[in-house]
């Protein structure tokens, strides 16, 4: 069996490949090549599949459940007041506790399972979700049998979509993984781990890789420190107008945060990322000094119109278009400098720790989440 559904495959191949020393050699071979990025795109994929969910809801929770919901006669509730914070603490904390056990890998087997399995089993609940909300009003006034129909049918679209959901979901895995390339680098990492007889990671094993990326990683922090500091909560919360004053934007009121804080914002992070792939400056010892200058940003957003009905501080920036720019190079800077730190922290500690690394990393992201959750 393959090592993607397994772990003993790692120390085979770990024996066959250390020498009379004890030593791996170098692997030589030249990388495959991707043909047409397919082994990226499917990271990529997964990369938006994780937080389109999140993103979602966060994007329409202003409108939706502040203004709507949370908002009586034009006067915000407490719970309008406090929703995104809450929202943030309701999310994230479950999120960090599983992060945390998973990089301890208390849940063993294979990287691949773990992969798969909570994908598949977030499709199934998905599909659940849907059925349940299916439209038993509009067979209401017809025949019990007609009634029955949309039950059956129901019943049917619930195993074709959990099937092709099984299917979709563990089908780009395998994909990837007749990849010549996406089998070379795996390969590659088995290898020299095994042949550093590295089984589940200990706490020694961790605080080396700790110290061989600790900068990168408190430049990760960092980025995510600011940006979460700010959005969505300050910046969601930040109108054209000041208290009082009527709507002087071009933008209407309701579309004003989708466009200026959230499209903004992930549009340009995006951007960010992307750049990140083929521009790397500055380099893993000086990403420290870019990220630290990001700070300024906190105080920036706090002295636009953020808040303006409770707010105590003076306005400096009335402007929406202050607000709009800094936005773009925030989101910009963000993107950027989170890639830059992703993609130098496991070179920093070579194949043997790259996957705790890489956890350290996503650990990291949720940590300042958590951080940044303020009321």
């Amino acid at each position: 069996m393959k090592e993607r559904w397994g772990s003993k495959s790692v120390s085979s191949v770990g024996s066959k490949e250390k020498s009379g020393s004890g030593t791996i050699a170098e692997d030589d071979r030249e990388p495959p090549i991707d043909k047409c990025w397919i082994v990226f795109m499917i990271i990529l994929l997964n990369g938006i599949g994780v937080l389109l969910p999140w993103n979602m809801f966060i994007t329409i929770a202003p409108n939706y459940y502040v203004e709507y919901w949370f908002t009586v006669d034009g006067n915000k509730t407490s719970y309008a007041k406090s929703f995104m914070s809450a929202l943030g603490i309701s999310a994230q904390i479950p999120n960090f506790i599983v992060g945390v056990i998973n990089v301890a890998q208390i849940i063993g087997g294979s990287l691949m399972i773990r992969i798969v399995g909570p994908l598949t089993l977030n499709c199934l609940n998905v599909v659940a979700i849907l059925a349940l909300n299916s439209v038993f009003g509009l067979a209401a006034d017809f025949p019990a049998a007609y009634t029955n129909a949309l039950v059956v049918g129901n019943n049917v679209c619930g195993t074709f979509t959990s099937v092709l959901a099984i299917l979709t979901t563990v089908g780009p895995f395998l994909l990837a993984d007749l990849k010549e390339f996406y089998q070379f680098y795996v390969e590659k990492g088995n290898r020299f781990r095994a042949a550093e007889n590295a089984g589940r990671p200990t706490i020694r094993q961790f605080l080396e890789c700790f110290k061989g990326c600790w900068m990168q990683l408190l430049s990760i922090i960092l980025v995510f420190f600011v940006t979460l500091s700010v959005f969505p909560t300050v910046l969601a919360g930040t109108t054209p107008n000041g208290k009082g004053e009527p709507w002087n934007s071009g933008i209407s009121k309701e579309l004003y945060p989708g466009i200026t804080t959230f499209l903004v914002f992930n549009f340009f992070a995006a951007v960010g990322s992307t750049t990140a792939n083929f521009i790397q400056f500055p380099g893993p010892r000086l990403l420290i000094f870019p990220v630290l200058a990001r700070l300024l940003f906190i105080p920036f957003f706090m002295l636009c119109n953020y808040n303006v009905d409770d707010r105590v501080m003076p306005v400096w920036f009335k402007n929406e278009w202050f607000f709009i720019i800094g936005n773009v190079i925030m989101a910009l800077s963000s993107g950027y400098f989170s890639s830059l730190g992703m993609m130098y922290a496991p070179r920093h500690n070579g194949w043997r720790s790259v996957h705790a690394s890489d956890h350290f990393n996503g650990e990291q992201h949720r940590i300042e989440i958590l951080v940044t959750i303020r009321k």
